[in-house]
């Protein structure tokens, strides 16, 4: 007795019938299971098709640090809605649906031969791997690609800024006794101070004010020695680069990193939802009864109770095959939709059959 054993997903409704036979012979489809087919026959394995979801989830963290002058931003530079603290958020920027084919195998069906089926190729598809997976893997996550090196370390220094203190030179005086009468004497003294930081806000906002005339004396061309060409270019770009420090020290620095994570889902129920994960505004993706943790959900909407021919234990000269549906696959969160798709679902769709026609 000879068994050859393959694992196969059937391809599209089109069934196109090849010549048979001499002898026109029989076959039969029956559910798999252990029992060997009969003596004298060979038995192929193939299983229905099944569509497994993934939904691609782009994240978005924003880091934003206060400008150390940012409470004279206004006064200084007629600046508005200068961030005024520390801030660390995240957001879902997107979230993608995408979806794969695979074998089921809960639906799967023996085919019993003497003589291989002449059009059975023509209805079904072997695949390179044999089709052997693992469908137990649930809603896991199979992806996560950081694309963006962060640092939450990162500092506004104030490297154009003036000297931080100043010399400060005071006249003492010191009363000498002599031996007529008493003398003061006046005595230098020198020491250093720090200078207050609405004295260093000032010289930041002096220095912004500078650059932008020289930039613009030098545009107009009224310096001495005008540059023009690639000196040109140089020296605007060395202006801007300082210009942009300088109001970093008011406006603040923003820094921002993206993240993609890809969610696998295998639909099994219809107009319920399904929670993928949980997600904190504070700190993107978090574990359930985390601080601030809400749920983001898919659903399936649209799908109607599938149709089924009655899998009888041995049917003769046909074979079985899924028409999947299409239905609207939700993804959200809280009452908020992210993103809504039609998607072919092979396994809410009819098991119908097909004969295995000889000519």
């Amino acid at each position: 007795m000879k068994c050859k054993i393959f694992y196969l997903i059937v391809l599209s409704g089109l069934l196109v019938s090849c010549a048979s036979r001499k002898n026109d012979p029989t076959t039969f489809i029956s559910p798999y299971s252990a029992v060997p087919p009969p003596v004298g026959q060979s038995a192929l394995v193939y299983g229905l098709p099944q569509t497994r979801l993934f939904f691609e989830v782009e994240l978005v963290r924003t880091v934003i640090k206060r400008g150390p002058y940012a409470e004279y931003a206004n006064r200084m530079l007629g600046l508005v809605n200068v961030p005024t603290s520390d801030t660390d958020t995240w957001q879902i920027k997107s979230v993608q649906i995408s979806d794969r084919r695979e074998v089921d195998n809960s639906k799967l069906f023996a085919v019993s031969f003497t003589d291989y089926p002449q059009n059975i190729d023509r209805l079904l598809r072997f695949t390179r791997e044999g089709l052997l997976m693992d469908l137990n893997i649930g809603n896991v996550l199979v992806n996560n690609r950081d694309l963006g090196k962060y640092t939450d370390d990162f500092q506004l220094v104030n490297m154009l800024v003036r000297n931080t203190s100043v010399e400060r030179v005071d006249t003492l005086y010191q009363t000498v006794d002599l031996d007529t009468a008493f003398v003061h004497i006046p005595v230098l003294q020198r020491r250093v101070i720090s200078r207050t930081t609405e004295e260093l806000a000032r010289d930041a906002a002096d220095q912004i004010f500078d650059i932008r005339k020289w930039r613009t004396d030098i545009l107009r061309g009224d310096v001495d020695y005008p540059a023009d060409g690639e000196a040109l270019m140089v020296l605007l770009n060395t202006f801007d680069r300082k210009e942009e420090h300088l109001l970093s020290l008011f406006i603040g620095a923003k820094s921002e990193t993206r993240q993609v994570i890809t969610y696998s889902a295998l639909p099994d129920t219809s107009g319920t939802p399904v929670e993928l994960f949980y997600f904190s505004e504070r700190s993107g993706i978090v574990n359930r009864g985390a601080s601030g943790a809400r749920a983001v959900w898919y659903t399936i909407n649209g799908a109607t109770a599938p149709v089924s021919v009655v899998h009888s234990q041995q049917a003769k000269n046909i074979i079985y095959y899924r028409i999947p549906q299409i239905v609207e696959v939700t993804a959200g969160i809280d009452r908020n939709i992210l993103v809504s798709e039609q998607v072919a679902i092979y396994q809410f769709g009819n098991i119908v059959s097909f004969p295995l026609i000889s000519q």
